[in-house]
């Protein structure tokens, strides 16, 4: 009776796959304006028709660079000169330059020059408050 046992398991098997492969899809695309898969995306925004999506590939190494710059370090609020150099180099649009910028300031700058502070190292750029 060992051959029924492999027969019978193989046959699940068989049977189990082919739903698993189909319903994600049909699933998927249900819910392809909402967040389901990405919560910390910021809501309060219609159904765009597309989930949260990321910028693309080179931009956020443009945009850190730019950010984490010497010269921009003490003010990292880009100029409209900026903002216009940025979205041309990055090929995302105002509103994405903003958010990011925004997100930025908050999730990489300001615990960095945090840090800087509490080391003395930003001491001459006085004035800058956390």
């Amino acid at each position: 009776h060992t051959t029924m046992d492999t027969m019978n398991t193989a046959a699940a098997a068989t049977t189990s796959a082919p739903p698993l492969l189909e319903s994600p899809d049909h699933h998927h695309d249900d819910h392809s304006a909402s967040d389901d898969d990405k919560p910390s995306s910021g809501g309060g925004k219609g159904p765009t028709g597309k989930s949260r999506r990321e910028l693309p590939a080179g931009a956020v190494t443009i945009l850190k660079a730019w950010l984490l710059s010497p010269e921009h370090f003490t003010h990292p609020y880009p100029t409209p000169q900026d903002q216009v150099l940025l979205m041309q180099k990055t090929g995302i649009d105002k509103k994405q330059l903003k958010n990011w910028f925004t997100n930025a300031r908050r999730r990489i700058w300001k615990p960095m020059l945090k840090k800087q502070l509490e080391a003395g190292k930003l001491a001459a750029a006085g004035g800058v408050t956390v």
